[in-house]
C-alpha cells in the first residue's frame, strides 16, 4: 500500500528520557525478589542504559537487544481512552483507513497530526565487554521508529546477524554490517499490520524460529491487511493472529486467527506451538493458546465493548474462553487452560542449565502488579495437551519478557513503572541462574558453539550436535545442515546433507535428533526431491511422535512432492491408537488433498464423538480443503450428530449457503452451530430462514438455546415486517426461553424504528437505516395482553418502556393496578406511574397522593417527577420537602436535587440557590455534594457559579482533596459494574471478588470485613493515589539498617516499633524502627483512576467497595 510521503516524512524525534543513574534502586528492588532455592538474582543493567523494556533478545556473543517503548498513550492511541475513535475503529480494515482516522480526529490531539509522531521507540544494545556479568556498553542500534501509523516496538530477535523488529505496521530486518553496533541496514520485509487503533499493548511480537526454518510472528487483536510478496492479500481486522513466512519475508501466511493479544509464542522440544494470550479485563481468565494450523479461537475486538447485560458478548455469553467443556462452540480451538493474568514475555527451555524440574518447561512473564515470572509444563491430553506444574519462579516486578541467554543464565526485562500519561519510569534486566550448573559441560558447551558458530562445522560435525541436550544447539546444527544443502558453490552435493538426515532419522537412539532429522529432511524437501523419499518408511515407525512428526512434515511439503504411496499411508494413520498421530495424519491429508481421504476422516469424527476438539479441528480443516461437497451432502443427513456438526463446521469455513438445512437439525448443537455461522460471517441471504426459527423457538425450548435465539431474533430485526416483528414478540412473551433472550426481544422491538448501528449479537458494525416504528407497534398492540400477563416483574418495566416506547394505546386500568400493587416490584410500579402520566390517564392524579407517600423511595420519587412535569412549582415544593427530610434515602433525595435543576420554577431556582450556598459554606451533605455540583452545572448564574468556585478553593489542593464529593452517596449496582465491566479502569483484571477476577492485586471479597478501619477516605485515597497506602503483603520494599546491611522483601505489618518483612526466601523477619536508616518507599503497580473515571463512576464504585463484607 502506497501512503502520503508528506504524511511519513516525520521530523526527527526527540531523544528518550534522560533517566537518572537506576542502579541503586535496581539492587533495592532486586533483593526483595523471590527466586526458588539455589537460584541467584544479579543485575544486568539499569535505567539509563535502557528504558522501557518491551522485548529482549540475547545473541551469540551473549549481547542483549532491547525493544524499547516511549510512543505508548503519546503517538500509539487506542479506542478505549480515545472513545471517540470507537466508531470508526469498528468498520475501518487497512493502514489507509486508520490514517484517515486520525486525520479526522486530528484537531482532538495536541499538535494535530504532528502528535502522532512526536515520540519514537527504538531498539537498544547492551554488551558486557568485561565478562563481569553486568552490561557496560549501551548503544543505540536502531531508531527512529515514529511512522504516523507506527505502534509500539514489541517484538526483537538476534540471529545470525540478522534483528528483526516488530513495530506495528512493519516486520524490520536490521543489520550492523560495519561492526558499530548501530544498524546501517533497514529493510521493511511487510507491512499492514494493526489496521484498527484497538488496544494499548495489542501489538505485532511474538518472533521466533520455528522447527521448520520459518519465521513465526504474532499480532494482537489490532488486526491486519497485508499484501504478501506473492501478490496475495491476507486480512483479518479487529481480530489477532499468529503468522510465519521465510526468513525474507516470503511466503507469508496465517495459521491461527480469533486471538485477542497472543503476546509472545514458544515451540517446546516437539514443535508444539503455544501463544499466552491476554484476557478481555471484564473477568475472563488469560489463556495458553495450543497453536495450530487453521485454528480460530473466536475473539473480536467488537466484543471488548459491548456491555452489560451481554458482557462481552459471545466471549462470555458462550465461554469462548473457557477450557474444552461439553457444549462449547466448536468452530473454535479452545485454549489449554489458564495462565496468569497479564501473559507477556514467553520462552521454552530444554533446561540444561536449570535444575530437573525445568527440563522442557516454560517460562511467562506476567506483566501485572506483583507480577513476574511463572513456570509450567504441558503434557499430552488426546491430541491436545493440559497445564502441568504451574508455579510461581520470580516475583515481584513488573516483567514484561523473558529469555535465555547463551551462557545458561535466565535474562528477565522489568519495565519498573508504567506511566499511562507517558514517558519512562525505568527499565532493568536482570539474570536468573543456578550457580552450580553454569559450570556443567553441556552448559559450557552450549556457549562456546554460539560463540564460534555452526556454519563453518563439517556435515559430520552438524549431524552429530543433532543429539545435543539443548534444543537451540539441535536446531542451529539442523539449521546449518539445511542451509549447507541449498548452498549454490560449485561441488556442493545435497545429497550428503539427505543422507545424513536420513541416517539419523532411520538409526539414531535419541528420540529427540531423529526428529530434528526429519525436520531437517522437510525443509530440505521443499528444493530437493531426494529428501521427500525417505520420509514415507517413517510412518510406520514403532515410535507414535516419530510417526506423528514424518505426518506434520509430509503435510507441510510443497503440494505433489508427496510420494505416492505417503497419502495411503497417512490414511491408515487415521486409525492408530496414538491421537497426536491422527491429528497430524489428518492435517496432512488436507494440505496433500488427498479426496479418498475424506471417508476415512469421517470415521475419525464419528468416534471421536466430539470428546477431543483438537482431532475434530484437524478433520474440519483436512476436510475444508478437500471441499468435496457431494461428500459433505453425502452426510448431512448422517445418523451420527457429530458427523453433521462437522458437516456444518466444514461448509462454515467454506461460506456454503447449504448450511441452511441444518436450521432444524434434531441435535441442538448442530442446530446452534448451524445458526452461529449464517449469522456471525454473516450470510445474509439466509437470515429469512434463521428468522423463520422463531416460532418454533417460542414454543418449544431448546437446552441451551440462547445463542440459537438470540441469533434468530436478530435475523428477523434485521428483515423488519409486520410478521417478523410478531414472531419477535412471541418469543418475549415465552416461557420456554432465558429472561435474558426475552429482554433482547424486547430491546429489539424498542429499538425498532432506530436500529443501532452495531450488530444486537456480535457488536460488529452493521448498521440498518432508520424505519417505520409501524411494524412494532402492530405487533405490540396486538399481542398487549400477553405482553403485560406473560411477563415476570423485572420484564414488565422493559415491556413499559416498550408500550411507551411505542405510544402503544392500552387499557390504563392494568397500570393503575400495577401502581398500587405492594407485591410488585417498585421498578414495575414507578414504571406503571410513568404510563399513565404519558397516557394523561384520568386514574393517575388520586394515585400520585398515595404514591407520594408509598414506603417505596423509587416509587415517592417517581411521583414528584412526574408532578414536577405538569406543576414546576409544586414539584420545587416537594423536593424541598424530600431534602429537608434527613432520613431520606440518598437515592431520593438525589434525584430531588436533578429535579431541581430539570424543572425549572421560581422556587426551584430560589432552591438551587440555596443549595450553592451549602455547598460553598460546607454544610451541604456529603452524599449530596456531587449532584449540588452538576446541578449548578446544569442550571448556571452568577450566585451559583461563585457557590462552584468556592467551594473548590476550599478543597484541597492534592488530587485526593479535588475528588472529595465522590466520597458519598453512591450506587453499588452501578459500581459494580464499573469494577466488573469499565473497560478502561479494568479493577476486575487485578482484583477478585467472590471468586471472579484477577489475582495480581488484593482480594476485595471482604475487604470491609477484614479491615473495619478503612474508611471511604481511604479508599478514595487508594483508588486515587495507590501508593499512598499498599495493601500488605502487595508492596515490596527495601529497608537499609544502621549497620549498612539491605534487607527486602515484601512488607507484612508494621507498626511504631517495628516493621516485619518476608523475605525472598518465604520468612518473616521483624525490624525494630531505631534500626532502620532508610527505607524505600512501596510503588504500587496499579494505575490512578483519577483520569479514568467520572465523579460519579468513582463514587458508585466506591460505594460497591463498600459493601463487601
Amino acid at each position: 500500500m502506497f501512503l502520503s510521503a508528506g504524511l511519513l516524512a516525520v521530523a526527527a524525534p526527540p531523544d528518550p528520557p534522560d533517566l537518572p543513574d537506576g542502579t541503586d534502586k535496581a539492587l533495592k528492588a532486586m533483593a526483595a525478589l523471590r527466586a526458588p532455592a539455589g537460584f541467584r538474582v544479579e543485575l544486568y543493567a539499569a535505567e539509563p542504559k535502557l528504558a522501557s523494556p518491551v522485548a529482549i533478545s540475547i545473541d551469540e556473543k551473549n549481547r542483549v537487544y532491547v525493544a524499547e517503548e516511549y510512543r505508548f498513550n503519546q503517538g500509539t492511541e487506542e479506542n478505549r481512552t480515545r472513545g471517540f475513535f470507537l466508531e470508526d475503529d469498528l468498520q475501518i480494515s487497512t493502514l489507509d483507513d486508520r490514517l484517515r482516522m486520525y486525520q479526522k480526529h486530528a484537531s482532538k490531539f495536541q499538535g494535530g497530526m504532528e502528535w502522532f509522531t512526536r515520540h519514537a521507540d527504538q531498539v537498544r544494545l547492551l554488551e558486557d565487554t568485561t565478562g563481569s556479568g553486568r552490561a557496560d556498553k549501551s548503544t543505540v542500534f536502531a531508531g527512529g521508529f515514529n511512522g504516523t501509523l507506527d505502534g509500539l516496538a514489541a517484538g526483537v530477535l538476534a540471529r545470525d546477524g540478522n534483528v528483526y523488529l516488530t513495530c506495528i505496521p512493519n516486520l524490520w530486518l536490521l543489520k550492523d554490517t560495519k561492526g558499530t553496533g548501530t544498524a546501517n541496514v533497514r529493510t521493511k520485509l511487510l507491512t499492514g499490520f494493526g489496521v484498527n487503533c484497538g488496544f494499548l499493548g495489542h501489538d505485532l511480537h511474538g518472533l521466533t524460529f520455528g522447527p521448520d526454518g520459518k519465521l513465526y510472528f504474532s499480532v494482537g487483536d489490532r488486526g491486519f491487511h497485508v499484501r504478501t510478496k506473492e501478490n496475495t492479500t491476507l486480512s483479518g481486522p479487529r481480530t489477532g493472529g499468529v503468522f510465519r513466512c521465510n526468513p525474507d519475508g516470503t511466503e507469508l501466511e496465517v495459521i491461527h486467527r480469533g486471538l485477542r493479544n497472543p503476546q509472545e509464542l514458544a515451540f517446546d522440544q516437539y514443535g508444539n506451538l503455544f501463544a499466552d494470550d491476554n484476557n478481555c479485563d471484564r473477568g475472563d481468565m488469560a489463556r495458553l493458546v495450543y497453536v495450530v494450523d487453521d485454528g480460530e479461537t473466536g475473539w473480536n475486538m467488537a466484543y471488548q465493548t459491548i456491555p452489560d447485560p451481554y458482557t462481552a458478548g459471545p466471549w462470555f455469553a458462550e465461554r469462548l474462553w473457557h477450557a474444552p467443556h461439553a457444549g462449547q462452540p466448536a468452530y473454535i480451538v479452545p485454549p489449554v487452560g489458564k495462565i496468569g493474568n497479564g501473559p507477556s514475555g514467553f520462552t521454552f527451555t530444554s533446561g540444561t542449565s536449570m535444575p530437573d524440574r525445568y527440563k522442557n518447561a516454560f517460562f511467562m512473564a506476567d506483566y501485572v502488579g506483583n507480577g513476574g515470572i511463572e513456570s509450567f509444563r504441558v503434557v499430552p491430553k488426546g491430541a491436545g495437551f493440559e497445564i502441568a506444574d504451574y508455579h510461581d519462579f520470580l516475583k515481584p516486578f513488573s516483567s514484561t519478557d523473558v529469555e535465555f541467554g547463551y551462557d545458561g543464565k535466565m535474562y528477565v526485562s522489568d519495565f519498573v513503572q508504567l506511566l499511562w500519561g507517558g514517558g519512562s519510569g525505568g527499565g532493568r534486566i536482570y539474570t536468573v541462574f543456578d550457580p552450580a550448573r553454569l559450570a556443567d559441560p553441556v552448559v559450557q558447551e552450549t556457549k562456546e558453539l554460539f560463540a564460534k558458530g555452526f556454519k563453518q562445522r563439517g556435515v559430520e560435525a552438524l549431524t552429530a550436535l543433532l543429539d545435543h541436550p539443548d534444543q537451540r544447539v539441535r536446531q542451529r546444527a539442523q539449521f546449518a545442515l539445511v542451509e549447507r544443502a541449498a548452498q549454490t558453490r560449485p561441488g556442493a552435493n545435497p545429497q550428503v546433507i539427505v543422507t545424513a538426515f536420513l541416517k539419523t532419522a532411520y538409526e539414531s537412539k535419541n528420540q529427540l535428533a531423529r526428529i530434528h532429522a526429519i525436520w531437517g529432511l522437510g525443509q530440505v524437501g521443499r528444493t530437493v526431491p531426494q529428501a521427500r523419499n525417505g520420509l514415507p518408511v517413517l510412518l510406520a515407525d514403532k515410535d507414535p511422535e516419530i510417526r506423528a512428526q514424518a505426518a506434520k512434515v509430509i503435510g507441510g511439503l510443497p503440494t505433489g512432492a508427496a510420494t505416492e504411496a505417503a497419502p495411503m499411508t497417512l490414511v491408515e494413520l487415521l486409525k492408530d491408537e496414538n491421537p497426536r498421530v491422527k491429528f497430524f495424519a489428518a492435517q496432512a491429508l488436507g494440505k496433500l488433498k488427498h479426496a479418498a481421504a475424506v471417508g476415512p476422516l469421517f470415521d475419525v469424527i464419528r468416534a471421536n464423538a466430539d470428546a477431543d476438539p483438537y482431532l475434530r479441528h484437524a478433520c474440519v480443516a483436512a476436510l475444508t480443503r478437500i471441499a468435496d461437497k457431494a461428500a459433505l451432502d453425502a452426510r448431512a443427513t448422517d445418523a451420527s450428530g457429530s458427523v453433521r456438526l462437522a458437516v456444518v463446521l466444514v461448509e462454515r469455513r467454506l461460506k456454503d449457503e447449504r448450511l441452511v438445512r441444518f436450521l432444524t437439525d434434531k441435535d441442538p448443537l448442530v442446530r446452534i452451530e448451524a445458526a452461529r455461522a449464517i449469522h456471525d460471517l454473516p450470510l445474509e441471504d439466509l437470515y429469512p430462514a434463521l428468522a423463520d426459527q422463531l416460532p418454533s423457538l417460542a414454543a418449544t425450548p431448546v437446552p441451551d438455546g440462547d445463542a440459537l435465539v438470540r441469533r434468530c431474533i436478530n435475523a428477523a430485526y434485521r428483515l423488519g415486517g409486520p410478521d417478523r416483528a410478531k414472531a419477535v414478540l412471541a418469543v418475549a412473551t415465552s416461557s420456554h426461553v432465558s429472561r435474558a433472550v426475552r429482554a433482547e426481544a424486547l430491546a429489539a422491538l424498542r429499538e425498532w424504528a432506530n436500529p443501532p448501528k452495531r450488530d444486537r449479537v456480535t457488536g460488529f458494525w452493521h448498521p440498518l437505516d432508520a424505519r417505520d416504528a409501524g411494524p412494532a407497534k402492530e405487533a405490540v398492540e396486538a399481542g398487549l395482553a400477553d405482553l403485560l400477563g406473560k411477563t415476570s416483574d423485572k420484564l414488565q418495566v422493559d415491556a413499559i418502556g416498550l408500550i411507551l416506547a411505542l405510544g402503544v394505546k392500552a387499557d390504563p386500568a392494568k397500570f393503575a393496578e400495577w401502581a398500587v400493587d405492594a407485591k410488585k416490584e417498585p421498578g414495575v410500579r414507578a414504571a406503571a406511574l410513568r404510563f399513565l402520566a404519558g397516557q394523561k390517564a384520568k386514574q393517575l392524579a388520586p394515585l400520585l397522593t398515595d404514591a407520594l407517600k408509598d414506603t417505596s423511595p423509587v416509587v415517592r420519587a417517581e411521583a414528584r417527577d412526574i408532578v414536577a412535569q405538569s406543576d414546576a412549582t409544586r414539584g420545587a415544593a416537594l423536593f424541598s420537602e424530600v431534602l429537608e427530610d434527613a432520613k431520606a434515602p440518598a437515592a431520593e433525595r438525589q434525584r430531588a436535587v436533578a429535579g431541581l435543576a430539570a424543572y425549572k420554577s421560581r422556587d426551584a431556582s430560589a432552591q438551587l440557590d440555596a443549595l450553592g450556598g451549602q455547598l460553598a459554606d460546607g454544610t451541604a451533605p456529603a452524599d449530596l455534594q456531587l449532584d449540588i455540583l452538576d446541578a449548578l452545572k446544569a442550571a448556571p448564574n452568577g450566585a451559583r457559579n461563585r457557590a462552584r468556585d468556592k467551594y473548590d478553593a476550599a478543597l484541597p489542593k492534592d488530587p485526593v482533596g479535588k475528588r472529595r464529593a465522590s466520597l458519598a452517596g453512591g450506587d453499588a449496582d452501578r459500581g459494580r459494574d464499573v469494577f466488573f465491566n469499565h473497560t478502561a479502569a479494568q479493577c476486575v483484571r487485578c482484583h477478585t471478588v467472590k471468586g471472579v477476577g484477577g489475582t495480581a492485586g488484593p482480594d476485595l471479597t471482604k475487604v470491609v470485613e477484614r479491615h473495619p478501619e478503612k474508611t471511604r477516605e481511604f479508599l478514595l485515597e487508594s483508588l486515587i493515589l495507590p501508593s499512598a497506602q499498599i495493601a500488605q503483603g502487595f508492596a515490596s520494599v527495601t529497608l537499609t539498617l544502621a549497620d549498612g546491611r539491605l534487607v527486602a522483601g515484601t512488607l507484612v505489618a508494621e507498626d511504631k516499633k517495628s516493621v516485619t518483612i518476608q523475605t525472598p526466601d518465604g520468612k518473616k523477619q521483624s525490624i525494630p524502627t531505631d534500626d532502620i536508616d532508610k527505607r524505600t518507599a512501596p510503588v504500587s503497580p496499579m494505575p490512578s483512576v483519577e483520569t479514568t473515571l467520572t465523579p460519579r463512576e468513582l463514587r458508585d464504585l466506591i460505594e460497591f467497595l463498600t459493601t463487601l463484607k
